[in-house]
């Protein structure tokens, strides 16, 4: 984790703050759903959780019974995506470079 990173985490950002929750997450959705879509009636939700939880949330929920996932496996991450698919069941075709 580099420094800027540290430093950005000192303060303490509690989720029941107005603070937070208006100047830091409303903001953040709204920007989400603009560039995401032009019709009304989206919202998005942003989830707590390590980078890979996410990536598992969204394989999970985005790959349909019938899909299948391309990894490219250039490293920790994509040898982690691919094991994540198979934790899945979600088949799936590895490149490594």
């Amino acid at each position: 984790t580099s420094e800027t990173v540290r430093e950005a985490m000192l303060k303490d950002w509690c989720t029941w703050d107005d603070e937070y929750n208006k100047d830091i997450v409303e903001v953040i959705r709204t920007k989400l759903v603009k560039l995401a879509t032009k019709h009304s009636g989206y919202t998005s939700v942003l989830m707590q959780g390590c980078g890979t939880a996410s990536v598992e949330a969204t394989i999970g929920s985005a790959i349909g019974k019938e899909g299948k996932l391309l990894v490219v496996d250039n490293g920790a991450y994509g040898a982690r995506i691919a094991q994540i698919a198979d934790y899945l069941n979600i088949p799936c075709h590895v490149v490594s470079p």
